[in-house]
């Protein structure tokens, strides 16, 4: 039986790692007024050799083996401070659908897409997919279509570049080549629905740490920033408009934690998982536009200079908050799950996810 006490202080000793490697790293480029942050070569090396690349893949894989509980933790830390690296699209996604096709994991940065829209198979690849993650530092790219996955080198693909409100690369890929049968397998059961909630849970664990940097960002600011001879922190309407912040970045991070928590013990597939996942990415969704005006409104103008460090945050919580669906997505994937139970099984449900 795990000791709780040993595995709480494993997890703070995870924390503490991911926080040096983002911060020595991520943090020096958060003062530069450029708008894009690129990926950084160094840091995912770093990552690559500490094990946090490939945590919940297993070891037979090359992976560490470890839990989305650990995941979560590093996810967190990424966010915290806007790290260029596709951590989560490397593992929860690329990974997880490379495993379930039996395809070997390649080293090195991926990102993934499911599109039905996508033809593979016959030993060809075709198609087009828009607003791809990461495409242009990917060492390779995993697609699935309904049927099978193909892991494909990012040479062989056209990419075009784009990106978010964040300014983080969201790419344009086209492809049309043969391919080894070897790099084709068949794709998981239900794999638009798990690609869907992985990446749901990821963007939600991003988005509650962002705002969280955000609202310490503003916290800090209205103690200090001073008009009429005290600190604006001390006006009452500041301090509701800091409250109110505080509020969603509370309810979004307590969401996303239970996600963890109960997807960790059930699996992506477990109904509870889905239930408590559509919550978290629901919650965090909303709480973004709350927390992006109070601290902004809290900065005032210096808020929006390319100077400072909250756009990284706000933008980055904005952009993710309609990715693997938004709000009013999972709002309704919710209410359906509702209407679509009676009030007696509803509560026992509702009641017994844990």
């Amino acid at each position: 039986m795990t000791n709780p006490t040993s595995h709480f202080d494993e997890l703070a000793e995870l924390r503490r790692l991911a926080d040096d490697i983002f911060g020595a790293s991520a943090e020096t480029v958060l003062d530069v007024p450029n708008t894009t942050i690129d990926f950084d070569p160094a840091l995912w090396k770093t990552l690559a050799e500490s094990g946090l690349t490939l945590l919940t893949t297993p070891d037979a894989a090359g992976g560490s083996g470890a839990t989305l509980t650990e995941s979560a933790i590093v996810l967190t830390s990424a966010a915290a401070h806007a790290a260029p690296v596709p951590v989560a699209e490397t593992d929860l996604l690329a990974s997880w659908l490379l495993r379930a096709a039996d395809l070997p994991v390649p080293t090195g940065p991926l990102t993934a897409v499911h599109d039905p829209a996508l033809e593979i198979g016959r030993g060809r690849v075709r198609g087009t997919a828009q607003r791809v993650p990461w495409a242009r530092a990917a060492q390779a790219i995993v697609l699935a279509d309904e049927r099978s996955v193909a892991v494909v080198p990012a040479a062989a693909l056209r990419i075009e570049h784009g990106g978010n409100v964040a300014a983080e690369p969201r790419d344009r890929i086209e492809i049309d080549t043969e391919i080894d049968s070897a790099a084709i397998g068949p794709a998981p059961s239900r794999v638009a629905e798990g690609f869907l909630l992985r990446g749901a849970l990821a963007r939600a664990i991003q988005i509650s740490s962002a705002l969280e940097r955000a609202l310490v960002l503003t916290v800090g600011h209205v103690g200090t920033r001073e008009q009429f001879g005290r600190p604006i922190g001390k006006f009452q309407a500041v301090q509701a408009m800091v409250a109110e912040a505080a509020e969603a970045v509370a309810a979004a991070r307590t969401a996303s934690e239970f996600a963890v928590r109960v997807t960790t013990e059930h699996g992506f597939d477990d109904e509870r998982a889905a239930f408590t996942i559509a919550v978290a990415k629901a919650q965090a969704s909303s709480a973004a536009p709350v927390v992006a005006r109070a601290a902004h409104q809290a900065h005032g103008a210096i808020g929006f200079t390319l100077d400072h460090r909250l756009r990284h945050f706000t933008l980055r919580a904005l952009a993710w908050r309609s990715e693997f669906g938004g709000a009013e997505f999972w709002e309704r994937e919710l209410g359906q799950t509702m209407l679509g139970s009676t009030r007696s099984q509803l509560w026992e449900f509702v009641t017994n996810i844990s």
